[in-house]
């Protein structure tokens, strides 16, 4: 169970990233919304995920953070599979501005909002000990990270010509 809350950790992390790597420019080139919407999300991103992450590393649940959380990566998940149908595979902006959206991307969102949605419903607990709780930041990170490559590697293999077997 506790997998669970690294996986939402993980997307809480991203959220954070996603306000330092600059989003909002190249979600604002897709011309799908308006301007002061993708200024508020970029200020409301990595507030929702900073906040998740300071009540684990508090030891609280934070059962309104995770709800954010949980919400925030539904429409996330929801406006990569618009942005896919309307725009084709264009540059996503999730965390950088190159890596073209996929039906992967959005199953990822649903997969971090289905973590923080456990979060917020209190199916995993916060363990007790800040000396446990930290290494979980960790192992977060690197799912992370491993989420992202992931993401890059399908999505540069999927994109590039297939070579013909003769």
């Amino acid at each position: 169970m506790i997998l669970i809350g690294d996986v939402a950790l993980a997307g809480a992390l991203l959220l954070v990233a996603a306000g330092f790597l600059g989003a909002g420019e190249v979600t604002r080139g897709h011309g799908l919304l308006p301007s002061r919407v993708i200024r508020a999300a970029a200020l409301a991103g990595p507030v929702v995920g900073g906040a998740a992450i300071g009540f684990w590393v508090w030891g609280d649940p934070g059962r309104y953070a995770w709800t954010a959380a949980a919400v925030w990566h539904t429409a996330l998940a929801g406006y990569l599979l618009v942005l896919l149908g309307v725009r084709g595979r264009v540059p996503c902006g999730c965390l950088d501005a190159v890596t073209p959206v996929s039906p992967v991307k959005a199953g990822v969102g649903a997969v971090w909002a289905a973590a923080s949605a456990a979060m917020a419903a209190g199916v995993v607990p916060v363990p007790g000990s800040l000396s446990v709780r930290l290494p979980h930041l960790a192992l977060a990170g690197f799912a992370a990270l491993l989420a992202v490559v992931a993401a890059s590697v399908w999505s540069v293999s999927s994109s590039s010509p297939r070579r013909r077997i003769r």
